[in-house]
Protein backbone atom coordinates (compact mmCIF):
# COMPACT_ATOMS: atom_id res chain seq x y z
CA UNK A 1 0.00 0.00 0.00
CA UNK A 2 1.11 3.31 -0.73
CA UNK A 3 0.33 4.57 2.82
CA UNK A 4 3.23 3.33 5.50
CA UNK A 5 0.54 3.87 7.98
CA UNK A 6 -1.87 1.17 7.24
CA UNK A 7 0.30 -1.01 5.36
CA UNK A 8 0.61 -3.70 8.09
CA UNK A 9 -3.37 -4.13 7.64
CA UNK A 10 -2.17 -6.72 5.21
CA UNK A 11 -0.83 -9.30 7.65
CA UNK A 12 -4.62 -9.39 9.47
CA UNK A 13 -6.06 -10.11 5.72
CA UNK A 14 -6.17 -14.00 4.48
CA UNK A 15 -3.42 -12.37 1.37
CA UNK A 16 -1.08 -13.16 -1.14
CA UNK A 17 1.37 -10.52 -2.59
CA UNK A 18 1.75 -11.06 -6.43
CA UNK A 19 2.83 -9.33 -9.63
CA UNK A 20 -0.22 -8.12 -11.31
CA UNK A 21 0.69 -8.92 -14.57
CA UNK A 22 1.46 -12.80 -13.45
CA UNK A 23 -1.70 -13.97 -14.88
CA UNK A 24 -1.72 -17.62 -13.72
CA UNK A 25 -1.89 -16.10 -10.29
CA UNK A 26 -5.12 -14.19 -10.75
CA UNK A 27 -6.95 -16.70 -12.55
CA UNK A 28 -6.11 -19.06 -9.42
CA UNK A 29 -7.43 -16.31 -6.94
CA UNK A 30 -10.96 -14.77 -8.91
CA UNK A 31 -11.25 -18.50 -9.25
CA UNK A 32 -12.43 -18.07 -5.36
CA UNK A 33 -13.55 -14.42 -5.27
CA UNK A 34 -16.89 -12.84 -5.23
CA UNK A 35 -15.36 -9.28 -6.60
CA UNK A 36 -12.18 -8.11 -7.74
CA UNK A 37 -11.64 -4.69 -6.24
CA UNK A 38 -8.70 -2.82 -8.45
CA UNK A 39 -6.73 0.71 -7.69
CA UNK A 40 -3.87 0.82 -9.91
CA UNK A 41 -1.55 3.33 -11.74
CA UNK A 42 -3.25 4.62 -14.79
CA UNK A 43 -0.33 3.07 -17.07
CA UNK A 44 -1.25 -0.53 -16.25
CA UNK A 45 -4.75 -0.31 -15.11
CA UNK A 46 -6.85 -0.74 -18.15
CA UNK A 47 -5.04 -3.95 -19.03
CA UNK A 48 -4.84 -5.66 -16.18
CA UNK A 49 -9.17 -4.21 -16.01
CA UNK A 50 -9.71 -5.36 -19.56
CA UNK A 51 -8.28 -9.27 -18.43
CA UNK A 52 -10.08 -9.20 -15.36
CA UNK A 53 -13.41 -8.06 -17.13
CA UNK A 54 -12.62 -10.94 -20.13
CA UNK A 55 -12.68 -13.40 -17.48
CA UNK A 56 -16.46 -12.68 -16.27
CA UNK A 57 -15.43 -11.26 -13.03
CA UNK A 58 -17.27 -8.60 -10.70
CA UNK A 59 -15.29 -5.54 -10.90
CA UNK A 60 -15.51 -1.92 -9.14
CA UNK A 61 -12.40 0.41 -10.33
CA UNK A 62 -11.09 2.92 -9.16
CA UNK A 63 -7.99 3.50 -11.71
CA UNK A 64 -7.56 7.06 -13.58
CA UNK A 65 -6.67 5.32 -16.90
CA UNK A 66 -7.54 7.12 -20.14
CA UNK A 67 -9.61 4.64 -22.04
CA UNK A 68 -13.48 4.49 -22.39
CA UNK A 69 -14.67 1.69 -19.78
CA UNK A 70 -17.48 1.55 -22.66
CA UNK A 71 -15.54 -0.41 -25.04
CA UNK A 72 -15.59 -3.15 -22.75
CA UNK A 73 -19.87 -3.31 -22.65
CA UNK A 74 -20.35 -6.11 -25.10
CA UNK A 75 -17.79 -8.64 -22.63
CA UNK A 76 -19.43 -7.26 -19.55
CA UNK A 77 -22.76 -8.25 -21.49
CA UNK A 78 -21.50 -11.75 -23.29
CA UNK A 79 -20.48 -12.10 -19.15
CA UNK A 80 -23.79 -10.99 -17.55
CA UNK A 81 -21.52 -9.28 -15.12
CA UNK A 82 -20.98 -5.79 -13.50
CA UNK A 83 -18.08 -3.43 -13.98
CA UNK A 84 -18.06 0.06 -12.35
CA UNK A 85 -15.47 2.03 -13.28
CA UNK A 86 -14.33 5.74 -11.73
CA UNK A 87 -15.76 4.37 -8.24
CA UNK A 88 -13.99 7.12 -5.90
CA UNK A 89 -14.14 10.17 -5.06
CA UNK A 90 -14.06 12.09 -8.60
CA UNK A 91 -14.78 10.96 -10.86
CA UNK A 92 -16.90 8.88 -8.39
CA UNK A 93 -18.89 9.84 -5.74
CA UNK A 94 -18.67 13.64 -7.99
CA UNK A 95 -20.54 11.65 -10.74
CA UNK A 96 -23.37 10.39 -8.04
CA UNK A 97 -24.32 13.67 -7.46
CA UNK A 98 -24.34 14.74 -10.91
CA UNK A 99 -26.68 12.24 -11.47
CA UNK A 100 -28.57 12.74 -8.61
CA UNK A 101 -29.57 16.15 -9.70
CA UNK A 102 -30.00 15.60 -13.28
CA UNK A 103 -32.68 13.06 -12.49
CA UNK A 104 -34.57 15.81 -9.73
CA UNK A 105 -34.24 18.63 -12.11
CA UNK A 106 -35.26 16.71 -15.34
CA UNK A 107 -34.46 19.84 -17.55
CA UNK A 108 -30.91 20.57 -16.90
CA UNK A 109 -28.87 23.40 -18.64
CA UNK A 110 -25.64 23.31 -17.59
CA UNK A 111 -23.40 21.45 -15.27
CA UNK A 112 -20.51 22.45 -13.28
CA UNK A 113 -18.27 20.01 -11.11
CA UNK A 114 -15.49 21.27 -8.41
CA UNK A 115 -12.81 18.97 -7.04
CA UNK A 116 -10.18 19.70 -5.09
CA UNK A 117 -7.74 17.56 -3.03
CA UNK A 118 -5.51 20.34 -1.61
CA UNK A 119 -3.83 21.20 1.61
CA UNK A 120 -6.14 22.96 4.33
CA UNK A 121 -3.80 25.92 4.00
CA UNK A 122 -1.71 27.25 0.92
CA UNK A 123 2.16 25.74 1.46
CA UNK A 124 5.42 26.56 -0.41
CA UNK A 125 6.68 25.91 -3.08
CA UNK A 126 3.41 24.79 -4.52
CA UNK A 127 0.81 25.06 -2.60
CA UNK A 128 -0.17 21.90 -2.95
CA UNK A 129 1.15 18.34 -0.91
CA UNK A 130 1.49 14.75 -2.82
CA UNK A 131 -1.60 12.70 -1.54
CA UNK A 132 -1.98 9.98 -4.87
CA UNK A 133 -0.21 8.24 -7.22
CA UNK A 134 2.83 11.59 -8.66
CA UNK A 135 2.26 10.22 -12.00
CA UNK A 136 -1.52 10.73 -12.61
CA UNK A 137 -1.23 13.89 -10.40
CA UNK A 138 1.14 15.14 -13.63
CA UNK A 139 -1.14 13.86 -16.25
CA UNK A 140 -4.04 16.07 -15.09
CA UNK A 141 -2.02 18.66 -15.91
CA UNK A 142 -1.12 17.37 -19.59
CA UNK A 143 -4.28 15.20 -20.96
CA UNK A 144 -6.58 17.15 -23.11
CA UNK A 145 -9.60 17.54 -21.06
CA UNK A 146 -12.96 17.26 -22.40
CA UNK A 147 -15.80 19.29 -21.81
CA UNK A 148 -19.47 19.66 -22.93
CA UNK A 149 -20.14 23.53 -25.07
CA UNK A 150 -23.26 23.95 -26.70
CA UNK A 151 -23.99 20.48 -26.73
CA UNK A 152 -20.68 19.40 -28.22
CA UNK A 153 -17.93 17.33 -27.04
CA UNK A 154 -14.69 19.41 -27.11
CA UNK A 155 -10.99 19.02 -25.94
CA UNK A 156 -9.64 21.69 -24.35
CA UNK A 157 -6.07 22.33 -23.18
CA UNK A 158 -6.34 21.73 -19.06
CA UNK A 159 -4.44 24.69 -18.31
CA UNK A 160 -5.56 27.18 -20.87
CA UNK A 161 -7.74 28.87 -18.17
CA UNK A 162 -7.65 29.68 -14.88
CA UNK A 163 -11.12 29.26 -13.04
CA UNK A 164 -11.75 31.75 -9.83
CA UNK A 165 -13.65 29.91 -7.73
CA UNK A 166 -15.26 31.14 -4.29
CA UNK A 167 -16.00 28.31 -1.89
CA UNK A 168 -17.56 31.07 1.10
CA UNK A 169 -15.79 30.06 4.41
CA UNK A 170 -13.58 27.06 2.56
CA UNK A 171 -11.48 30.09 0.81
CA UNK A 172 -11.21 31.31 -2.32
CA UNK A 173 -9.21 29.22 -5.20
CA UNK A 174 -8.00 29.02 -8.78
CA UNK A 175 -9.40 25.91 -11.03
CA UNK A 176 -8.28 24.40 -14.45
CA UNK A 177 -10.20 22.40 -16.60
CA UNK A 178 -9.47 18.58 -16.07
CA UNK A 179 -10.69 15.43 -17.57
CA UNK A 180 -12.97 14.18 -14.90
CA UNK A 181 -16.35 13.90 -16.80
CA UNK A 182 -15.46 10.85 -18.41
CA UNK A 183 -18.39 8.67 -18.44
CA UNK A 184 -20.80 11.41 -17.29
CA UNK A 185 -20.17 12.63 -21.45
CA UNK A 186 -22.04 9.69 -22.43
CA UNK A 187 -24.58 8.99 -19.79
CA UNK A 188 -25.66 13.36 -19.09
CA UNK A 189 -27.24 14.90 -21.74
CA UNK A 190 -26.58 18.70 -21.05
CA UNK A 191 -26.05 21.58 -22.96
CA UNK A 192 -22.80 22.91 -21.28
CA UNK A 193 -20.90 20.57 -18.42
CA UNK A 194 -16.99 21.27 -17.27
CA UNK A 195 -15.20 19.52 -14.49
CA UNK A 196 -12.65 22.14 -12.56
CA UNK A 197 -10.12 20.93 -10.55
CA UNK A 198 -9.34 23.33 -7.54
CA UNK A 199 -5.79 24.42 -6.12
CA UNK A 200 -4.71 27.39 -3.86
CA UNK A 201 -3.94 30.67 -5.70
CA UNK A 202 -0.78 30.65 -7.65
CA UNK A 203 0.06 27.10 -7.70
CA UNK A 204 -1.23 26.96 -11.98
CA UNK A 205 1.40 29.09 -13.17
CA UNK A 206 4.16 27.17 -11.67
CA UNK A 207 2.25 23.82 -12.76
CA UNK A 208 2.17 25.52 -16.68
CA UNK A 209 5.81 26.80 -16.44
CA UNK A 210 7.32 23.31 -15.32
CA UNK A 211 4.96 21.58 -18.26
CA UNK A 212 5.83 24.01 -20.64
CA UNK A 213 9.87 23.56 -20.65
CA UNK A 214 9.47 19.89 -20.86
CA UNK A 215 9.04 18.79 -17.33
CA UNK A 216 6.24 16.88 -18.00
CA UNK A 217 7.15 14.47 -20.86
CA UNK A 218 6.66 10.92 -21.51
CA UNK A 219 9.00 10.86 -24.21
CA UNK A 220 12.84 9.30 -23.19
CA UNK A 221 15.71 12.25 -23.34
CA UNK A 222 19.69 10.91 -23.46
CA UNK A 223 21.48 12.91 -20.42
CA UNK A 224 24.83 11.83 -20.55
CA UNK A 225 24.58 7.92 -20.97
CA UNK A 226 21.29 8.11 -19.28
CA UNK A 227 17.97 7.83 -20.38
CA UNK A 228 15.08 9.17 -18.86
CA UNK A 229 11.40 10.70 -18.96
CA UNK A 230 10.92 14.41 -18.05
CA UNK A 231 7.94 12.98 -16.36
CA UNK A 232 8.99 10.59 -14.63
CA UNK A 233 11.53 12.73 -13.07
CA UNK A 234 9.39 15.57 -11.74
CA UNK A 235 7.15 12.84 -10.10
CA UNK A 236 10.12 11.53 -8.15
CA UNK A 237 10.68 15.00 -7.26
CA UNK A 238 7.27 15.89 -5.98
CA UNK A 239 7.07 13.13 -3.99
CA UNK A 240 10.33 13.52 -2.47
CA UNK A 241 10.05 17.43 -2.04
CA UNK A 242 6.85 18.56 -1.38
CA UNK A 243 5.18 18.86 1.95
CA UNK A 244 3.98 15.53 3.72
CA UNK A 245 3.19 16.14 6.91
CA UNK A 246 0.00 18.57 6.53
CA UNK A 247 -3.45 18.69 6.93
CA UNK A 248 -5.63 18.64 4.16
CA UNK A 249 -8.67 18.76 2.44
CA UNK A 250 -10.92 17.28 -0.22
CA UNK A 251 -13.76 19.02 -1.56
CA UNK A 252 -16.84 18.20 -3.84
CA UNK A 253 -18.91 20.96 -5.46
CA UNK A 254 -21.48 20.79 -7.85
CA UNK A 255 -23.95 22.71 -9.43
CA UNK A 256 -26.77 21.28 -11.44
CA UNK A 257 -28.90 24.15 -13.14
CA UNK A 258 -32.18 23.71 -14.81
CA UNK A 259 -34.53 26.29 -16.54
CA UNK A 260 -35.66 27.70 -13.27
CA UNK A 261 -34.40 25.87 -10.34
CA UNK A 262 -31.25 24.59 -9.64
CA UNK A 263 -29.45 22.27 -7.30
CA UNK A 264 -25.80 22.02 -5.68
CA UNK A 265 -23.89 20.15 -3.53
CA UNK A 266 -20.82 20.99 -1.15
CA UNK A 267 -18.81 17.65 0.31
CA UNK A 268 -15.67 18.01 2.66
CA UNK A 269 -13.54 16.06 4.28
CA UNK A 270 -10.48 17.58 6.23
CA UNK A 271 -7.42 14.89 6.40
CA UNK A 272 -4.51 14.82 9.02
CA UNK A 273 -0.70 13.45 8.09
CA UNK A 274 -2.03 9.99 9.22
CA UNK A 275 -5.37 10.00 7.50
CA UNK A 276 -4.94 12.29 4.31
CA UNK A 277 -8.61 13.45 3.14
CA UNK A 278 -8.32 12.18 -0.66
CA UNK A 279 -7.30 9.10 -0.62
CA UNK A 280 -9.34 8.41 2.88
CA UNK A 281 -12.70 9.87 0.15
CA UNK A 282 -11.36 8.25 -2.56
CA UNK A 283 -11.78 4.82 -0.19
CA UNK A 284 -14.85 5.76 1.22
CA UNK A 285 -16.60 5.47 -2.01
CA UNK A 286 -14.84 2.56 -3.51
CA UNK A 287 -15.55 0.37 -0.54
CA UNK A 288 -19.25 1.57 -0.55
CA UNK A 289 -20.04 0.42 -4.17
CA UNK A 290 -17.48 -2.82 -3.55
CA UNK A 291 -20.42 -3.20 -0.52
CA UNK A 292 -23.20 -2.90 -2.47
CA UNK A 293 -22.17 -4.76 -5.45
CA UNK A 294 -21.22 -7.92 -2.72
CA UNK A 295 -24.90 -7.70 -1.72
CA UNK A 296 -26.18 -8.29 -4.91
CA UNK A 297 -27.67 -4.73 -5.20
CA UNK A 298 -26.18 -3.42 -8.44
CA UNK A 299 -28.02 -3.95 -11.71
CA UNK A 300 -26.00 -6.06 -14.14
CA UNK A 301 -23.88 -4.34 -16.61
CA UNK A 302 -21.18 -1.26 -16.83
CA UNK A 303 -22.54 1.42 -13.97
CA UNK A 304 -20.87 3.91 -13.27
CA UNK A 305 -21.94 5.94 -10.44
CA UNK A 306 -24.33 8.13 -11.83
CA UNK A 307 -26.39 5.26 -12.39
CA UNK A 308 -26.45 4.32 -9.14
CA UNK A 309 -28.56 7.38 -7.75
CA UNK A 310 -31.31 5.05 -6.12
CA UNK A 311 -27.75 4.80 -3.37
CA UNK A 312 -27.68 8.38 -2.93
CA UNK A 313 -29.05 8.58 0.35
CA UNK A 314 -27.07 5.47 1.25
CA UNK A 315 -23.66 6.74 0.10
CA UNK A 316 -24.60 10.17 2.51
CA UNK A 317 -25.56 8.33 5.51
CA UNK A 318 -22.22 6.54 5.13
CA UNK A 319 -19.99 8.87 4.34
CA UNK A 320 -21.37 11.81 7.30
CA UNK A 321 -20.60 8.85 9.21
CA UNK A 322 -16.92 8.72 8.42
CA UNK A 323 -16.86 12.35 9.34
CA UNK A 324 -17.75 13.87 5.21
CA UNK A 325 -19.76 16.59 5.67
CA UNK A 326 -22.58 17.02 3.22
CA UNK A 327 -25.01 20.16 2.43
CA UNK A 328 -27.34 19.91 -0.33
CA UNK A 329 -29.59 23.06 -1.66
CA UNK A 330 -32.62 23.14 -4.27
CA UNK A 331 -33.37 26.66 -5.30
Amino acid sequence: DSNPNVVNLISDLDNVEFHIYKSEVVDVLIKKADLVVTALPSNIAFKVVSDLVSKCVNVVDVSFFAEDPYVLEDIVSKCDSIFIPDAGFAPGYSNLVVGYGVNLLGNVDSIEVFVGGIPSKPIPPLGYVITWNPLDLIEEYVRPARIVEESKIKFVDPLETIVEVDLGDLGRFEGFISDGLRTLLKNIRVRNMREVTLRWPNHLSKMKFLRDIGLMSKELINIGDISVRPAEVLAKLLEMYLPKEVDDIAVIYVVVRGIDKEYSELAVLRGTPENPATPTFTALAHAYTAKLVYEGRVRKGIQPLEKLIEFKSDYEDYLRSKEVNIVSKLR
